[in-house]
């Protein structure tokens, strides 16, 4: 991109300083100082704070783009750029002219919420896939299409990676993108400059509030998804309204997007209902209320368990049928769903007479939803395990113990990646939630040993819920991030008993 192109097409940045010819070229526009080449923009995002100055010294790029809240001494052969606005917001605009605009070529389906992203948007490829559609994954467990997976260490990648991901997947054939919005991307413009075709939210609960300073900061964050999707006769957004928080953010997305189309899934204020649930160790099943347009009541089956993965399944079935998806075969491919990682993963010992659940559930919401959806299919006895992230929103520790106490038989304190804090403070902030009198079944901060103490101790008929990490393969202690895997650690437990 020339800099006259740049300078025409965002009007709200200036040249502020350095030499320069309206024909040089820019190459691309990066965040991250270590993927930076001599000739791309670097966008210093105001959160640099006083730092921003040693980085854009230290910089390898010619080109520099700050705010105007970031003061810089006059640095020799570079060029700097300013904007009133924060930098950030606009890097993925910019990434996005410079590489053609490649999610306004493909569909992109953005999934918002607290808990369900993962699943939403891995059903929604799988039943895409189901289509013979192309399909692409971006969200917390990597970047996947066409048969690669890619870890990026985010949820959201940041906006010029999110670009250049796009652009892969547009150049190898993908049709449709499902991205996990979080609501740190959302907030701090990373999924800026994606066409959206349609955004999905499940529920908002209780989470990140060591980022957001308060709930309404985090729905608000959340429904930026809704913003970003363009009001046409092909685009809409899908909202469980009968979630926690569904009222409040479909209120929210109607005021901010009065135009866009809104399907709404919930018995007070949907058109889509769900009842007739009944639920096993085998299979899930319910009836899905449907417009007469739509086919009218239709009952859905899916091998996915649980009471959550009802609320998933109806979504991304809504979401489908919003894209137009044939709805018979839909129906088939929800009936075998490949096992998505770390979401309700099932592991049996030897002799099948003991089950042991892993799953990510990591925050209040959550670990109720597993606990409850365990229960339904009624073992002889539940054991809940689980900890709290270190240097991470410190309140929902003893409502999660709390949650504990009331749905499981016993629980087991430990350790999910205690980080720089101490662990056992972090163990003594989950026990305070604890009813008076009431002691956990273990509590050891290692969390391989409180693992194997609880597959050792389960009877027969029983399951261990381990809850937290899911997918994870890794422990973050201190500083040091080191291989740890929930599903090996219960089958070496179970193994080690055989």
């Amino acid at each position: 991109m020339k800099l006259s192109e740049l300078l025409d097409l965002f009007p709200n940045i200036k040249i502020i300083s350095g030499s320069y010819t309206p024909d040089e070229k820019i190459n691309f526009i990066r965040t991250d100082s270590r993927k930076l080449e001599p000739n791309d923009l670097f966008c210093l995002p105001d959160s640099s704070g006083d730092k921003g100055a040693e980085y854009a010294k230290a910089s390898s790029s010619k080109y520099i783009l700050i705010g105007s809240k970031l003061k810089i001494p006059k640095l020799e052969n570079k060029i700097v750029f300013k904007t009133d606005l924060d930098p950030e917001s606009l890097a993925g605009p910019i990434a996005s002219v410079i590489l053609g605009n490649p999610s306004s070529k493909m569909k992109v389906i953005g999934v918002t919420g607290t808990n369900g992203k993962t699943s939403l948007t891995h059903i929604l490829a799988y039943l895409g896939e189901a289509q013979g559609k192309s399909c692409g994954l971006i969200g917390t467990t990597g970047v996947k299409f066409k048969g690669s997976l890619t870890d990026t260490g985010y949820t959201t990648p940041d906006p010029s990676s999110l670009q250049s991901i796009l652009k892969e997947m547009y150049d190898s054939g993908v049709e449709y993108v499902f991205i996990e919005a979080s609501s740190h991307g959302l907030k701090l413009g990373r999924t800026n400059g994606v066409q959206f075709k349609a955004g999905v939210f499940s529920n908002l609960t209780q989470d990140h509030l060591d980022f957001h300073p308060d709930m309404e900061d985090y729905l608000k964050s959340k429904a930026l998804l809704f913003s970003s999707v363009a009001s046409n006769s092909e685009t809409f957004g899908v909202i469980d309204s009968d979630a926690p928080g569904g009222k409040d953010f479909k209120t929210v997305v109607e005021a901010s997007s009065p135009d866009l189309k809104i399907f709404s899934l919930g018995r007070s204020s949907g058109e889509f209902e769900i009842h007739s649930e009944a639920f096993s160790l085998e299979k899930t099943s319910y009836l899905i209320r449907l417009s007469d347009a739509w086919g009218g009541d239709t009952n859905i089956t899916t091998n996915l368990l649980g009471g959550f993965n009802v609320r998933n399944t109806a979504l991304a079935f809504v979401t489908a049928l919003g894209l137009g998806w044939e709805k018979k075969s839909l129906l088939t491919a929800l009936e075998s769903i490949p096992q998505i990682p770390g979401r309700f993963q099932i592991y049996y010992s030897k002799d099948r007479s003991r089950m042991a659940v892993v799953d990510y559930a990591h925050t209040p919401d959550a670990l109720e939803n597993i606990l409850r959806s365990i229960r339904k299919s009624k073992p002889k006895e539940l054991v809940a395990l689980f900890g709290c992230g270190g240097d991470r929103d410190k309140t929902k520790r003893p409502k999660m113990a709390k949650i504990a106490q009331e749905l499981a038989d016993k629980v087991i304190l430990t350790s999910d990646n205690p980080r720089t804090e101490d662990p056992e403070r972090i163990l003594d902030d989950i026990q305070a939630g604890l009813s008076p009198g009431y002691s956990p079944m273990l509590r050891e901060a290692d969390r391989a040993k409180a693992i194997l103490y609880g597959i050792s101790q389960l009877k027969e008929g029983g399951c261990l819920l381990v809850a937290g990490k899911g997918h994870e393969d890794y422990q973050i202690i201190g500083r040091d991030k080191s291989h740890f895997d929930d599903g090996e650690e219960v089958q070496k437990a179970f193994n080690s008993l055989a």
